[in-house]
């Protein structure tokens, strides 16, 4: 089966590496930045499941591409040629039609539409829904793509929802991937706001992952109940730059997304800031086999490097990427075994790898899917 799938714009060489985890006998005939053509023998659930993907879709027929209209009412004549496949899920009653070309809704003429909605209709014995109720089929079209297709869009699987301002499903488990997840993994989020992280790193397994914010209180409402029913999960009310109730040492992996500093108001200034938490995070790091998953502005991305290498935290890269329309910087790295600050060590460290559209580490996280297969 030939399957289609979108994802966050950036993200291609991750979602290349990581396709063949997901999906068996993965095959790639299309990518770009931010869709990519494939062939694989999974069922359709399997592919609707991919937790990177924004939209899944089976093709079920193809032209070679030219004037939008023209090409409608050729995709009409091949449907009723092509085997329209039993989809997941319900059987829907109704259905419409999109057709979305290079990125952007595109406008179709009158007569083509309603021939290639007739035709719908025909092969599947559904109604059309113009409203958007029922089963939703797609042309879709890319700007580097020879061929127009015709696909079924797949059901996005049920998720929480998400609070107000938090980092989307798919971000926060790129970055959750980054730290290269383990079964016997102590997490934590210092700045977990409304729990995306947590909520996120529950979906693998771990020892145990703490929570921490300092308006726990405020949040506590709005987060997700994996995160207060799971017997794994501590809620702290704590300050990420003290860190009280975590002893040295004791957290194997970090993720976080602490105040980017423009919308609130920071105790201190913003280098300071940086400075205090990152030196906090070193503490608690667990210092032969600690790893950290740091989000910030991209303006305050050089105070955070520098403030990183300053604690010991080594920083292995960074990846360029944008959170909601605003430029950021993730910072991926681990603790340093030596216990002086980065500039008093002798030993060179490792080059840094350059920055990239959050390209990040999948190939820890095939060692981690290895681990969880075990």
């Amino acid at each position: 089966m030939r399957y289609f799938i979108q994802y966050p714009a950036g993200t291609s060489e991750l979602v290349a590496d990581a396709m063949a985890h997901f999906v068996d006998d993965f095959r790639a005939e299309y990518q770009d930045d931010s869709a990519m053509l494939f062939s694989s023998s999974s069922p359709m659930e399997r592919v609707a499941d991919i937790p990177f993907a924004k939209n899944a879709f089976a093709v079920i027929s193809e032209i070679r591409r030219g004037d939008i209209n023209a090409n409608v009412e050729q995709l009409a004549g091949s449907l009723k040629e092509s085997q329209f496949p039993p989809l997941p899920g319900p059987r829907a009653r109704g259905f419409r039609v999109m057709v979305h070309v290079d990125g952007e809704l595109a406008s179709v003429a009158g007569a083509p539409k309603r021939e290639i909605e007739r035709t719908v209709s025909a092969c599947t014995g559904m109604r059309l829904e113009p409203s958007g109720r029922g089963q939703e089929y797609w042309v879709i079209g890319r700007l580097d793509m020879r061929d127009l297709m015709f696909c079924a869009r797949l059901p996005k699987p049920a998720r929480p929802k998400k609070a107000r301002g938090a980092l989307s499903h798919e971000l926060s488990s790129m970055l959750v991937l980054a730290s290269e997840p383990r079964p016997d993994d102590t997490f934590l989020d210092p700045f977990a706001g409304s729990g995306s992280f947590v909520a996120t790193r529950l979906t693998l397994p771990a020892q145990a992952v703490i929570y921490s914010d300092l308006n726990l209180a405020d949040h506590r409402e709005q987060l997700p109940d994996e995160a207060v029913r799971d017997r794994r999960v501590r809620l702290l009310d704590e300050d990420a730059m003290v860190l009280p109730s975590v002893p040295d040492g004791s957290v194997d992996a970090v993720v976080t997304d602490p105040p980017w500093g423009e919308h609130e108001e920071l105790p201190v200034p913003y280098e300071e800031f940086a400075r205090t938490t990152t030196l906090s995070l070193a503490r608690v790091l667990n210092p032969a086999k600690g790893r950290y998953v740091l989000l910030c502005a991209r303006r305050g991305a050089p105070a955070f490097d520098e403030a990183l290498t300053d604690a010991g935290l080594a920083v292995r890269a960074t990846h360029e990427i944008l959170v909601n329309g605003h430029p950021a910087t993730v910072f991926v790295g681990d603790r340093r075994s030596a216990a002086e600050p980065a500039q008093k060590q002798e030993k060179p460290q490792p080059p840094r790898k350059p920055a990239k559209p959050l390209l990040i580490g999948m190939g820890t996280y095939r060692r981690s899917l290895n681990r969880f297969s075990r």
